[in-house]
């Protein structure tokens, strides 16, 4: 690498939604925005995953966004394979990191066991990318910094986080570069929260940036509006409660389960809904909760939602909601008739008990699959969303005659308008490069920018990289 040289190259999440990682090359020095799982299709997935395309221990500096795996995923094997580095983040994202690459390791072992259990006379089998140990390896690393502190990650380059609004810890990493051509700022928004939010702040544009690089995943559409999802969460619940059937929500365990927790409470103190029971079925999913409630006097949260807190008490509803850790509480599911909720994670399907659950109820007719997240292309929730009524668990065909329900009100994303606006406020002079969104969305941003006047756009593909000057 010239040293004289300061330049960007995309290497997961240009062209598709998740496996994020950028790397900033300045100074002689590498620095890693994110290092996230993609999820998708097993083989597809596997070969993305195992494969870096620069050598990990050649990073200087590792800067994570937030916790959810499609950011955080991919840093144990990272550290596995001979990375060294500082890894900077937020306290909050920091503490949640560790708890989501520990899980991630337990899923990927556990799914290897029950996948390779059942295809063993097939003589096919799948080995988990890292253990626990790796996980623990890669937080030994770990260096906080707190919103609008400065850090220097390498020589040349002062940092500071900023709240991205998207979940507990999110943060957007401004960034400015000592460059041949002069100071340049770069800022990397990771995932950014949108406008109308349940639980965070509104993120705010930053000032003075000459490079901005962004999520594009809703960029060719918007979200419905919060306030419809306590109604048609409270239509499903009453259908459920009527037809005796199990309502089974995949959802990410960072943030969505607690949103999904707080609208619950909510219906359940007004009378809204029967009193119909709730399952949180996921270890990860308990301890982050349990991290909310510790951290929920924070700045970070919405005063509306702190309000709500203060007059409640127990705003994640311990009195009533079952939060449910081991696989035998797990199990004891599968026997118990409906109706009821049961939340549990992955959010896209992808792996973790949701698959349980689907399996053992997915060719029920008074079932309702309900997904509440973004379905990435290839994945599991993606093609029940889509309405293939034959799908793959564990290897195995399943029928689907369950219900399938969409509700888009949930997304801690911004949608094209936010989006619009975000850059609009933040106005970067030298150049924009939309990341994290699939072709069909970055493209529609794309064209939406474009008809702003706003000019140097980039829809980065995979393996580019780009000057900075």
């Amino acid at each position: 690498m010239n040293d004289n040289r300061t330049k960007i190259s995309f290497h997961g999440a240009a062209g598709e939604v998740t496996g994020s990682r950028h790397l900033l090359e300045t100074g002689g020095k590498r620095v890693l925005l994110d290092c996230g799982l993609f999820q998708g299709h097993r083989s597809d997935a596997d070969a993305k995953n195992r494969t870096f395309h620069f050598p990990p221990s050649s990073v200087d500096a590792v800067i994570l966004s937030h916790a959810h795996v499609d950011h955080c995923g991919l840093l144990p094997l990272l550290y596995k394979k001979g990375c060294a580095a500082p890894l900077h983040a937020t306290p909050s994202t920091a503490e949640i990191a560790a708890i989501m690459m520990a899980d991630s390791a337990r899923l990927q072992q556990g799914d290897a066991q029950f996948y390779n259990k059942l295809h063993a006379e097939e003589h096919l089998s799948i080995e988990p990318m890292y253990d626990e140990e790796d996980a623990e390896l890669a937080g030994s690393h770990f260096e906080h910094a707190e919103y609008g502190k400065a850090f220097a990650p390498v020589p040349g380059v002062t940092a500071a986080f900023l709240n991205a609004g998207h979940v507990m810890g999110s943060s957007m990493t401004q960034l400015d570069i000592d460059t041949s051509a002069g100071r340049r700022r770069l800022v990397y928004t990771g995932d950014l929260g949108r406008e109308e939010t349940l639980l965070l702040e509104t993120p705010a544009a930053p000032k003075g940036a000459d490079y901005l690089v962004i999520e594009s995943t809703y960029g060719d559409r918007l979200h419905a509006p919060l306030v419809d999802a306590a109604g048609k969460l409270a239509d499903t619940i009453r259908r459920a409660w009527k037809e005796g059937g199990k309502i089974i929500i995949p959802s990410f365990a960072l943030e969505r389960t607690q949103e999904l927790v707080l609208i619950i409470d909510k219906l359940r103190h007004d009378k809204t809904v029967p009193e119909i029971p709730v399952y949180v079925d996921s270890p990860m999913a308990v301890s982050l909760t349990e991290i909310f409630n510790k951290h929920k006097g924070d700045l970070c949260f919405d005063p509306k939602f702190l309000n709500y807190a203060h007059a409640d008490g127990d705003p994640f509803g311990f009195d009533y909601i079952h939060y449910l850790r081991s696989k035998e509480e797990s199990q004891t599911l599968n026997n118990k008739g409906g109706p009821m909720i049961i939340i549990s994670a992955s959010g896209m399907c992808e792996g973790g008990r949701i698959l349980h659950h689907l399996r053992n109820n997915i060719e029920k007719e008074n079932t309702t699959i309900l997904l509440v997240g973004y379905q990435a292309q290839g994945t599991l929730g993606r093609k029940l969303q889509d309405g293939e009524k034959r799908v793959k668990i564990f290897g195995m065909q399943h029928e689907v005659w369950a219900r399938v329900d969409t509700m888009h009100s949930f997304s801690s994303h911004a949608d094209k308008n936010d989006l619009l606006a975000f850059i609009k406020a933040a106005n970067p002079a030298r150049g924009i490069f939309l990341v994290h969104g699939d072709p069909e969305a970055r493209a529609a941003l794309s064209a939406a920018l474009a008809a702003e006047g706003i000019k140097n756009v980039k829809c980065p593909g995979m393996g580019e990289e780009f000057e900075l000057n």
